[in-house]
């Protein structure tokens, strides 16, 4: 419907309909009064074989008129031919840093296991002020223990001459953190010295808290150490 009333509409039509309408009057006025001497049944024949042709243009020039209308209304097309993603290159830093994904945020009821996560965490740092290796040891999960060897993890530790809890929140899902205090002139592999903070993640083991994880938090992020 729409397309008929386009066409309908259009100027060019319109002009082209007027024009085939006078050339039909003056064909059939030149059919009727070109010669007297034919006979009626002539002329009327003439003047039918004029009509029909002046239909026939009539009916092919609309036709035209829709197509193009028609064409017009189509969407214009959208090339199938994906276009192509040329990866781009990102230097790396130098060293590689592999950072920690945060776990997930602790249930608001911490389950109530043998030992606190507070008791935990206090007997680690102590045994590595203490240099009580073992002791700090044993409060490794045995999923850490089985992918760093003890002999590495303590030469480690021997780098640290304290270790302390910075105030946290009262939860004790949340005493996570740990304070570490590099021996005078050594730092570690991204080079800071001193007091260095590290986030220990805890895991349920046969019913007692122990750690599964550390890693040393940096601005950009928790990065994997060696010893944890």
């Amino acid at each position: 419907m729409n397309l008929l009333l386009e066409t309908l509409s259009d100027a060019i039509w319109q002009a082209l309909t007027i024009a085939l309408v006078l050339a039909a009057l003056l064909m059939l006025m030149v059919v009727r009064t070109r010669d007297a001497h034919l006979s009626a049944a002539r002329k009327r024949l003439e003047s039918r074989l004029v009509l029909v042709v002046c239909l026939v243009v009539f009916v092919l020039m609309s036709d035209g008129e829709i197509l193009f209308h028609s064409q017009q209304a189509l969407p214009p097309q959208v090339s199938s031919r994906a276009a192509t993603t040329i990866p781009t290159t990102v230097p790396q830093a130098s060293p590689t840093l592999t950072s920690v994904p945060s776990p997930s945020p602790t249930p608001t009821a911490t389950p109530r296991l043998a030992r606190s996560i507070t008791a935990v965490l206090t007997t680690f740092c102590n045994a590595i002020t203490h240099r009580d290796y073992q002791t700090a040891w044993l409060q490794y999960a045995r999923s850490l223990q089985r992918t760093h060897p003890e002999a590495q993890v303590i030469a480690a530790w021997e780098r640290y001459t304290h270790c302390s809890m910075p105030e946290q929140s009262g939860d004790p899902a949340a005493w996570t953190i740990l304070t570490l205090t590099l021996v005078p002139g050594s730092t570690d592999r991204f080079g800071r010295s001193g007091d260095i903070d590290y986030r220990f993640t805890m895991s349920d083991q046969d019913n007692v808290w122990t750690i599964s994880g550390v890693c040393t938090i940096m601005s950009e992020g928790c990065f994997a150490i060696d010893w944890g």
